[in-house]
C-alpha cells in the first residue's frame, strides 16, 4: 500500500507543478508559439510528469525492472512489431467500415508531413504510458493485491484518468499566476454527453484490460507497447484520412459514436467489437507464439 500511495503523492505532485510552471512558459514563449493556453498547460503536465519519473522511482526504491515482475524479453522486436500489426488491422477494417458506411467522410486533401507525427506520437505515447501503468502501476499493484485484482483496478484507473483533460475554452489575451489551477476546476467542461463518455471508458477499460493480459502474460512490456501504438496510429491515421460526419454525434449510438479524448478513442459496440477482436488475437500469439516459459529467461 505504501508504494501505491508514494505514486498518488507523485501524481499529486505533478498537477500542482504543471499549474505552477504553465504560466511562465506561456509567458516565456507565446510569442513564438501562438497556441492557447491549455496546450501549454498540457504539454508541460506530460514533460513534467516524464522528468519526475526518474525522482517517483528513487523515492520507491526501485532497483531494477524485476521488482515490477518484469523479465528479460528474448524477442523484443517480434513483440512489438506483431502488437501494432494486431492492433491496427481492427482499426483499419473499422475504419473502412466507417467510410462505407458514410459515417465518416474522407478528406479531399491530406498533409502528407502529419503520418510522420502521428507515427511519433504512436511510439512516445505509447512507451510512456506503457511504463508508467502496466510497468509501474500495474507491477506494484500485482504485489499488494494479486495480478487480475490489480489488472482490473490498472485498467479503470487508465480509462478514468484520459478524460481528466484541460479544457479548451479560449483564456483571452492575459494568463495570470494562477490559470494552471483555473485549468484544474475545468477538467468536466471537457467530458463529452454521459452515453458517449460512458462508452469511451468502457473502450479504455477493456483496452487497458488486454494492455494488462500482454504485460501479465508474457513479463514484458514490448507486446503492449506494439498494441498501444498500433491503436494510436490507426486511430490518428483515421482521423487523418477522414471526418466523423454524424449529425447529432451520438445519433448512431450504441452501434457507433464519437471519438473522445482528442479523437482518439472510438466509442460504440463497432468499436468494442473491434478491441475484442484484438484481444482474441493476442491472446492467440502469446499462447501459440509468445509463451514466457520458452521465450523468456529469468
Amino acid at each position: 500500500m505504501i508504494p501505491l500511495a508514494k505514486i498518488l503523492s507523485y501524481l499529486i505532485v505533478v498537477i500542482v507543478a504543471a499549474a505552477l510552471l504553465a504560466p511562465p512558459f506561456y509567458w516565456l514563449l507565446h510569442g513564438v508559439l501562438d497556441h492557447p493556453f491549455y496546450r501549454y498547460f498540457s504539454r508541460v503536465t506530460q514533460v513534467t510528469a516524464i522528468v519526475l519519473l526518474v525522482p517517483m522511482l528513487l523515492w520507491l526504491r526501485i532497483r531494477s525492472v524485476a521488482e515490477f515482475g518484469l523479465r528479460r524479453n528474448l524477442h523484443p522486436a517480434r513483440d512489438v512489431f506483431s502488437g501494432f500489426a494486431i492492433a491496427l488491422v481492427p482499426v483499419v477494417l473499422m475504419g473502412v467500415g466507417y467510410v462505407l458506411f458514410d459515417v465518416y467522410k474522407l478528406h479531399s486533401e491530406l498533409l502528407v508531413g502529419k503520418i510522420f507525427r502521428i507515427a511519433g506520437t504512436a511510439i512516445v505515447v505509447a512507451c510512456i504510458e506503457e511504463f508508467l501503468f502496466r510497468g509501474v502501476i500495474l507491477g506494484l499493484s500485482a504485489r499488494s493485491f494479486g495480478r487480475w485484482p490489480a489488472a482490473v483496478g490498472t485498467s479503470l484507473i487508465f480509462a478514468l484518468v484520459h478524460f481528466l483533460k484541460p479544457s479548451r475554452r479560449a483564456d483571452g489575451s492575459l494568463v495570470h499566476w494562477d490559470a494552471g489551477f483555473i485549468q484544474i476546476t475545468r477538467i468536466t467542461e471537457a467530458w463529452p454527453s454521459p452515453a458517449v463518455m460512458a462508452f469511451g471508458i468502457l473502450s479504455l477499460f477493456v483496452a487497458g484490460m488486454i494492455l494488462a493480459l500482454a504485460a501479465l502474460r508474457t513479463h514484458s512490456l514490448w507486446l503492449p507497447i506494439g498494441i498501444h501504438a498500433g491503436w494510436i496510429f490507426g486511430q490518428q491515421g483515421m482521423q487523418w484520412v477522414a471526418k466523423f460526419r454524424v449529425k447529432p454525434p451520438e445519433a448512431f449510438l450504441p452501434w457507433v459514436g464519437p471519438n473522445v479524448v482528442s479523437g482518439a478513442v472510438p466509442t460504440g459496440l463497432v468499436a468494442l467489437g473491434a478491441l475484442l477482436l484484438t484481444a482474441g488475437a493476442i491472446w492467440l500469439y502469446i499462447h501459440y507464439v509468445s509463451s514466457p516459459d520458452r521465450d523468456r529467461s529469468p
